[in-house]
């Protein structure tokens, strides 16, 4: 059975959304239950932050999970929920939001069939899904995550070696995980022998105070974002400019990078100094790392909407990513659609910098694949993406 601490589960509980703000620790609770729920033979961590559509995301679960993958796209949703009906499984879905249009509508062709298909019916295993916007949905059990408690909050500074009025601190930005230790990690890297709260002033955070408690800061929510940018612009100032340029221009790519691709965003620079200023990141909890036979280094999602804030105009940046990409393609034969991520990839990026053609020219490439290999709800959303731009650029030739 599957049970956390402030868990609403029991053997009828077929979906589980675990809802909140960024930075609330959604993700780390249900990598917590990943981890250390014991009940589950087989499980799968899904991240869509990417918007990965549904098609590939089935064939990899059914196929983790020891079960035939249809050859038809259209039997997907049917297949998954039975594999999922048949054992006591643990699937998590994380950054559900990135699959939700501004009005909470599937934004991916199937994910809405399949929700409520397991709605409907159910089974032995476990769904879980991360969020920070409910989609449109009956069926799930909600978990909503706020800050920390008071208690918990003065612990985790106390861990990290911060002095001064804890309390206080942990009460005044209501407990927000993320939000404590960026303050924690931007002291102890300016003031490594008395990181104490005192010093925020010198960081430039003294009027942190004041505006989280201005009356004109109206809801939780809008309190949590004035006291997160205000802290992000402290620990985005005080960085070198290496680091600068590093958070500035990996942020282009989609998820995880390893330094190899971080090396090819800033030539000049060499792979070891890349790497050991990736790490100062991870520090300052700007970045995260992941260890899954190399290091890879990841944005929290609240940092990487901060960094495209500072950004201009980063043409080249995607350029490079496109160069990289292509050095790092693989040769046909193709098998699974992994061996044409670095393609897709190239067609995000030419689409980023708003050059139709030649994004359309790499699906070209790969169509007699995804077509063979029954991609069709792939195929749908990416030429749709294009369509509509033709559209608006009353381009009728393409």
């Amino acid at each position: 059975m599957l049970r956390y601490s402030n868990g609403v589960t029991d053997e009828n509980t077929f979906l589980i959304g675990i809802e909140g703000i960024g930075g609330t620790g959604k993700s780390m609770l249900a990598t917590k239950i990943y981890d250390e729920i014991a009940d589950f033979p087989k499980r799968f961590w899904a991240d869509v932050s990417n918007g990965a559509g549904f098609s590939d995301l089935a064939r990899q679960v059914i196929s983790e999970f020891g079960f035939p993958v249809p050859e038809q796209e259209a039997q997907l949703v049917e297949a998954l929920v039975g594999c999922l009906r048949s054992e006591q499984f643990l699937l998590i879905i994380d950054n559900l939001e990135s699959l939700l249009q501004p009005d909470r509508q599937w934004g991916s062709l199937f994910y809405g069939d399949f929700f409520q298909a397991w709605v409907e019916h159910g089974g032995n295993s476990k769904v879980i899904v991360t969020t920070r916007e409910r989609p449109e949905l009956k069926g799930f059990e909600w978990l909503t995550l706020k800050g920390l408690q008071v208690n918990e909050g003065v612990a985790l500074l106390s861990v990290l070696g911060i002095r001064g009025d804890l309390t206080q601190f942990v009460e005044l930005v209501d407990g927000h995980p993320l939000l404590l230790r960026l303050v924690a990690d931007l002291l102890k890297a300016e003031y490594s022998q008395d990181p104490d709260l005192s010093r925020l002033a010198d960081l430039g955070l003294g009027n942190l105070r004041q505006l989280l408690t201005d009356s004109q800061v109206v809801g939780i929510h809008h309190r949590e974002n004035v006291g997160m940018v205000l802290v992000l612009d402290a620990s985005f100032n005080r960085l070198n400019e290496l680091q600068k340029a590093l958070l500035l221009n990996i942020n282009v790519y989609r998820g995880a990078v390893d330094s190899a691709a971080a090396v090819a965003m800033l030539p000049g620079s060499s792979a070891p100094e890349i790497e050991k200023e990736l790490k100062n990141l991870v520090k300052r909890s700007l970045l995260v790392d992941k260890l899954n036979g190399k290091w890879r280094f990841d944005f929290q999602p609240v940092v990487s909407e901060y960094v495209r804030y500072q950004v201009g105009d980063q043409t080249q940046a995607h350029q490079r990513a496109i160069y990289y990409y292509l050095l790092n393609d693989k040769q046909q034969p193709w098998q699974t659609q992994e061996d044409i991520k670095e393609y897709l990839e190239v067609f995000y990026h030419w689409y980023q910098v708003e050059n139709y053609d030649r994004a359309f020219d790499v699906l070209k490439a790969c169509d007699d694949f995804l077509t063979l290999r029954g991609y069709y709800a792939d195929q749908v959303e990416l030429y749709e993406q294009l369509v509509s731009k033709w559209a608006e650029l009353g381009d009728k030739e393409n």
